[in-house]
This record gives structure tokens, sequence and C-alpha cells, in this order.
């Protein structure tokens, strides 16, 4: 199988050298490692012209992690069976993307677009196992995904039947999106819309944790999350925004007539008061977010959904 991994660098010297060779020595897979930078101003650049012969680099400028992610979806060849993504200060197991491939092609529905996700070892900074990332399976609905993704991008492939749509054109989130979302809520929220998602408990990724994470494990601090919102625009109605976007470029392809209808009500519910109704009770999502009923109530009054 040929598998294209897609990699976007920032200033990632300290660890790359190692997630790179993980990458190159994958088990019984032929892989092609696509890197873009995203404006290193550290030795990333350096230390990536060592591996010129063994690995594709682009060096670019700073557009941000999920426009670049996103930049490598809409430009590596369709020449492959499944595509991955990769951070770039991990460890990869040498099965990862066998079990991966594995697993994917257990599920029978031919044609179906799939996107494979699985748990994560934890470890320090200094490589010392901490513990793993769910102790339990996480949920993976689309009402999960929108409110808080469970599944990490560095843990996923797909089939060339989801990358076939996520390179369309017509199918692209908007670079504001982007900002406010990361690249792999997108490609998740676009195959629990169009295709199916599975979910591997054993994590095959020792994924690292340290001061510089651009996401990593963190403690959601609501109160700050409400503050940096009312303070800035750009990051409000994230949820709204996935929803109004994955409806606008996916609809003529969702067959779920449920996941139909509340992606249109949470997407517009600023522009219809039945639509805003509906949210507002909506105790199913309420019980994902986690958030007490009025503070659920008051953030969809703001416009902070």
């Amino acid at each position: 199988m040929q598998v294209a991994v897609l990699m976007s660098t920032f200033n990632g010297e300290k660890y790359i050298g190692e997630q790179i060779n993980s990458i190159l020595y994958q088990e019984d897979v032929t892989v092609d490692l696509y890197v873009r930078d995203d404006g290193s101003t550290d030795k990333t650049g350096e230390i990536l012209r060592e591996y010129k012969e063994r690995i594709k680099i682009i060096l670019g400028d700073n557009i941000g992690v999920g426009a670049s992610f996103m930049w490598l979806v809409y430009n590596v060849p369709m020449d492959y069976d499944y595509y991955a993504f990769s951070d770039q200060d991990d460890i990869w197991l040498s099965e990862k993307l066998l079990k991966a491939i594995k697993r994917i092609e257990a599920v029978e529905e031919i044609n179906t677009p799939i996107l494979y996700g699985s748990n994560q070892v934890l470890i320090s900074a200094q490589g010392e196992v901490t513990g793993v990332r769910f102790e339990h399976t996480p949920n993976i609905s689309y009402k999960q995904i929108m409110c808080q993704n469970k599944i990490t991008g560095c843990t996923m492939v797909w089939n060339r039947q989801l990358q076939t749509f996520l390179k369309e054109e017509k199918r692209r989130p908007s670079t504001k999106l982007l900002y406010n979302r990361m690249h792999d809520v997108w490609v998740a929220m676009a195959a629990a819309a169009i295709g199916k998602i599975v979910y591997d408990d054993i994590g095959y990724i020792h994924y690292r944790q340290h001061e510089n994470n651009v996401v990593g494990v963190k403690k959601t601090n609501l109160l700050k999350q409400w503050m940096e919102k009312i303070l800035n625009p750009s990051i409000r109605n994230g949820r709204s925004i996935l929803c109004k976007e994955i409806y606008q470029c996916f609809n003529d392809l969702i067959y779920d007539c449920d996941m139909k209808r509340d992606l249109e009500c949470y997407g517009f519910y600023n522009e219809s008061k039945e639509s805003k109704n509906r949210l507002i009770h909506d105790r199913s999502l309420i019980q994902i977010t986690g958030e007490h009923t009025l503070a659920f109530l008051m953030k969809v009054k703001l416009g902070l959904f």
C-alpha cells in the first residue's frame, strides 16, 4: 500500500528528526512524506534538508497550522491508497500505518469515504511513557466532533475516497474556519457527514506533551474561553461556522436526514428564531458540551456558539 503522510512544521528542531525517522521506517507500506514548513525561524529547515533525498519538502510562508495542513491535502497527488496527518514532535510505532489500513480494509462498504483515528500513548518531553490519552472509548459522533473533537489529527489515516472529496475546491473550508477550528476537526466532521469513522482504542503513536504543544492534552477553562471569545471576534461562533460550512460543502452527499437537519439548525441558528429555540432545547448537545444549561443558553443568546 502507498501512503502519503502530510506534516506541517514550525520551529520543530528539537524533536522532528526522531519523528521523521519513525515515519520512514513504517512496516509493510510504502511511505512518501510531504513536509510543508510554515515559516520556521529555527533550524527546522536545515534538519529537513538532511532528509531531502527521502522526503518532499515545501518551504512556505506562515499561514497557520490548520491552513498549512489543508494546503498539503489540496496539493498532494491523488496517486496514493491512503493519506495520513503527522505532527512534528511525536514518535510513531513501526506498525502504526499498517494497523490503520487493516482497520479501514475491514469495513465492507465499498467506495465509502473512511477515516481512521486512534488512541495515543502519552509521553513526556523526555520520551517517558506517562499514560494513555483516553481510558475509555471516546464519543466520536458528529455532535461531539463539533463541540470538542476527540479524533486527534496525528492519528488520522483516510482512504482515497475521502481524499477525493476533501481535495475538491468546492468542498474546502474557509480561511476563517481554519483559523477558528483546526484541520482535523474539518476532516473528522466531513468524514462523519459523508462516510464512516473507525476508531482504535489501541494507540500506535507516542504523543509527546511539552511546553510548546500547539494543542496537546489541556484542561478546559470555560470562563477563560468565554473571555477570549468576547474580546476576540475572530474566534467566536466556531461551532456554528463549522456546521454551516459542512452543510454548504457536503449537503448533496449527506444522507442522514437527522444530521442534515441538525447542521442546518446549528449553522444558521442566528438567522431563525425557530432554529435558535431548537438549539437551546437540544439536551443531548448540552450534555456533550459539559456546560451548565444556563451557561449554554447565554452562549447561544450572546451569539458565541
